[in-house]
């Protein structure tokens, strides 16, 4: 395709875009925009990408393609401008505005759900599936917790891609080796998980490491609210005799950039091994000052509606519920203030697209504290303790931007 041909709206100049932000639909990315800056054939490569995922998704099969999809503005994040957000729309010819809605809800069904096909695609595989852009209903997507390792595996990149459609569908037959692959067994806080770590019997030297974040991953600390302040520092064999009992230290690697790893060639198959951690989650409540920890204390009597010490699923729901609504309320004090003292049409437009952002970043920020406060149930016994609370809530004040104490217009 010549280069006249790729160029979409996104490539003219910011005074001739199509700018629809009322009506368009919109989807964010994991992808940095200044690695797609306009004009560049980075960005048209990117452009037709997306437009040729939506196209499959949402048509299948059927004769409309790419052209369908009209892309409108590639921009960065509001607030998080490490990631990219796409305003797009759907402009085929529909017998009526029911086809439309329709299609539409079939992708956010995809977009809210990690393992669909959407992403399987170029440029969607990179897509936030916390986001919602699609519909503008305001009723909640039903988002789809799917497990890290039950998701569909792709990738941008072609090579890679064409890899991994040659071999996705291929299935060993049972009982056989991996001889590639060992395990070990990874105790913390009295919980034991397996781990398969690289062998360096069938592998390179050099590609026979352990990594921090691998044992995160295995103890399901990773993406919880303690992944921040853990870091993975030995593994101590254990049941071994005292003469093979050396702890074993994550130390830096000129072979690998001075990253802390180890080597999987002192690791046993079938071994215990206690991890060890520097741990500061306590070091993060201590840090908060007085004022945070008695706000977080009130909040915890609070929410301990029947004042058994721990607060429940549904408890935290509540909980959740009520900080949206407080960040709504405060949003929309600023809102009239601001509407009220604005001047010409193009400001107040200004001023209604800042609300729409920030009542978004809002309804995003309850998605991600219910699923951090699940996640800060590190024992697992349904409920959090005092001490997960105040961890969930140091985070959560670090984190988040708290419209009530901030001028957002």
């Amino acid at each position: 395709m010549r280069q006249s041909e790729e160029r979409s709206d996104d490539f003219l100049p910011h005074s001739t875009k199509i700018h629809s932000s009322r009506f368009a639909h919109r989807m964010r990315f994991e992808i940095d925009c200044k690695s797609i800056p306009p004009y560049s054939a980075e960005r048209a490569r990117f452009v037709s990408n997306f437009q040729e995922d939506l196209a499959r998704c949402i048509f299948g099969n059927n004769n409309m393609g790419p052209s369908a999809v009209k892309v409108l503005e590639v921009k960065p994040a509001a607030g998080m401008d490490w990631l990219t957000v796409v305003e797009f729309d759907i402009v085929a010819n529909f017998g009526d505005a029911d086809e439309k809605e329709a299609l539409l809800q079939k992708l956010n069904n995809q977009v809210v759900n990690p393992n669909s096909d959407l992403y399987m695609g170029m440029v969607t595989c990179q897509a936030d599936s916390t986001f919602d852009g699609i519909l503008d209903s305001g009723e909640e997507g039903g988002r789809i917790d799917v497990p890290p390792t039950k998701r569909a595996i792709a990738t941008p990149v072609p090579r890679v891609k064409s890899v991994l459609e040659k071999y996705m569908h291929l299935e060993l037959p049972a009982g056989s080796h991996d001889s590639s692959k060992f395990h070990v067994y990874l105790n913390f806080e009295g919980t034991t998980q397996t781990l398969w770590v690289p062998s360096p019997r069938t592998l390179p030297r050099r590609s026979c490491v352990l990594w921090p974040y691998e044992v995160k991953d295995c103890l399901g600390i990773s993406g919880t609210v303690s992944d921040v302040w853990m870091s993975p520092v030995a593994l101590n064999p254990s049941g071994m005799p005292t003469s093979l009992a050396s702890p074993l230290q994550f130390a830096p690697s000129p072979r690998h950039g001075d990253m802390a790893i180890i080597d999987t060639s002192l690791l046993r198959q079938g071994v215990t091994y206690v991890v060890s951690f520097d741990d500061r989650r306590l070091d993060c409540i201590e840090d908060l000052t007085e004022s945070q920890k008695e706000e977080i204390a009130e909040k915890f009597v609070k929410y301990d509606v029947n004042g058994d010490g721990n607060i429940s699923r549904e408890e935290c729901m509540v909980a959740c519920k009520d900080r949206t609504d407080e960040g709504l309320a405060a949003i929309d004090a600023q809102f009239e203030a601001a509407l009220a003292n604005a001047q010409g049409g193009a400001e107040r437009q200004q001023i209604m697209d800042q609300k729409e952002v920030h009542v978004q970043k809002v309804k995003e920020a309850e998605v991600q504290l219910l699923a951090q406060l699940a996640k800060a149930d590190v024992d697992g016994d349904g409920e959090l303790s005092e001490q997960e609370f105040y961890l969930a809530e140091a985070w959560w004040m670090k984190s988040t931007l708290n419209p009530s104490k901030v001028s957002l217009f």
